[in-house]
């Protein structure tokens, strides 16, 4: 039975006679090596084996029945699960059968098209003339200096004066040499904030060109990961006012509580899905992450943080890292394909 949210459900029954059957090859295996008292092992009659082993017997038989049924109805019906079943109301007997219940999520049926050619509109990456005036400044305040006032025991704050002497001072020729380094940097950032901006333009595209469920339990799981990133930020937030009005209690007001989930559920929505366009397009197009690749990129990792590549591997591989990161990079790859296939202004 197909629920709401990529959710199946599903009830399985085997006649007495095929749980028979199980019973009696898991009692034959138990035979062999069973130690029962009066009697050589492997000797001992199956009533006696009944009576010390059916409690291990009766576990090796769900071991069997329910993988293996499980498996069939999978195959049978075509269902991609994610993560596993939640299976209820076992039961078992030699003269009643078997039977249980399950439900489970499975990936949910993305019909691709028109991901090829998108119209996607490019920021402009020049550097005005007032936002470098103001990263300019940006470093005066940066180098500030509190000094004493003259007769007095306040200090005041003196900054540099923008001149060639405190280009030099940061370890740059001269003050045109400075700014030209400032703008360069403004310029990268730019960059990458344009190239986000159209990766941003090709996840709305995409979703506003497909209409699919998701598991649930996938979103809610990034829900709370989006809560708890948000929650730290808060904190963080928090501590940095505390130190400026100490005797101040800061708290996040009811309504904001309940917006930042609603909020954090709408973006978890929107990750998930993203995550499944990106997978399908991958499979479809033929896209996968080669393991030069993965290697080269931890390479450049142990080489940045100073580490041998078997430590940063063995860092990534704690709590599924090495998964998300191969993702992520998929993820890049199949971007980068979307971005050349598409129609920039």
């Amino acid at each position: 039975k197909k629920l709401k949210n990529c959710k199946h459900s599903f009830e399985v029954s085997l006649p007495a006679e095929k749980v028979k059957e199980v019973f009696d090859e898991v009692y034959g295996d138990i035979g062999k090596h069973a130690s029962v008292p009066g009697f050589r092992q492997g000797k001992a009659p199956r009533d006696l084996l009944e009576l010390h082993y059916s409690k291990t017997a009766r576990e090796e038989v769900l071991k069997k029945l329910i993988p293996e049924t499980y498996e069939k109805i999978l195959g049978e019906h075509k269902l991609d699960p994610i993560g596993y079943p939640d299976i209820t109301d076992v039961k078992l007997d030699m003269k009643e059968g078997f039977s249980y219940k399950a439900s489970i999520e499975t990936r949910p049926e993305i019909n691709l098209k028109n991901y090829k050619g998108l119209k996607l509109k490019k920021k402009s990456v020049e550097v005005k003339e007032e936002d470098l005036a103001k990263n300019l400044e940006y470093l005066r305040e940066m180098h500030s200096q509190n000094v004493p006032k003259e007769g007095s025991s306040e200090k005041e704050k003196v900054l540099p004066k923008l001149d060639d002497e405190f280009a030099k001072d940061l370890g740059l020729e001269n003050l045109e040499k400075m700014k030209e380094a400032v703008k360069e940097n403004l310029k990268a950032r730019l960059e990458q904030e344009s190239e986000a901006d159209l990766e941003i333009q090709i996840i709305d595209k995409l979703l506003d060109s497909m209409d699919f469920e998701v598991p649930e339990t996938l979103v809610n799981s990034e829900k709370e990961r989006l809560i708890k990133d948000a929650d730290m930020r808060i904190k963080y937030m928090e501590a940095l006012q505390k130190k400026e009005n100490p005797d101040k209690k800061f708290t996040l007001e009811e309504k904001d509580k309940k917006e930042l989930e609603e909020n954090a559920y709408k973006q978890a929505v929107r990750q998930v899905k993203a995550f499944f366009m990106l997978d399908k397009i991958a499979q479809d197009e033929k896209i996968y992450l080669k393991e030069e690749e993965m290697e080269e990129y931890i390479e450049g990792l142990a080489s940045q943080h100073k580490k041998t590549k078997d430590e940063i591997r063995s860092y990534l591989e704690k709590g599924h890292g090495m998964d998300g990161l191969a993702v992520n990079m998929r993820n890049k790859k199949v971007m980068e394909f979307l971005l050349k296939e598409a129609k920039i202004e």
